[in-house]
């Protein structure tokens, strides 16, 4: 079963490291890089917080992700709906 339609442009089509940050916020709700960052390296081996940053910014780019820049932590949250 897949969670994305047929028609889903490639880009929209999350990767599995991408996957894993979605369900990080599916499951805790709108967080910081920290937050995320935490909860992968709980998940698996050692994630450098650089990388986990730099993923989220990529994401976000292509329009999976949202970002609250109204404080001094930016909070992100899916723009994606689990389903």
């Amino acid at each position: 079963m897949s969670l994305f339609k047929k028609d889903t442009p490639a880009e929209m089509i999350p990767t599995k490291t991408e996957m894993d940050v979605l369900q990080v916020l599916w499951q805790n709700g709108p967080s910081t890089v920290r937050f995320v960052h935490d909860k992968l390296n709980e998940q698996k081996e050692a994630v450098i917080y650089t990388s986990t940053l730099k993923l989220m910014q990529v994401i976000k780019e292509k329009g999976m992700l949202d970002r609250d820049e109204s404080s001094m932590k930016h909070v992100y949250s899916a723009a994606l709906q689990e389903d």
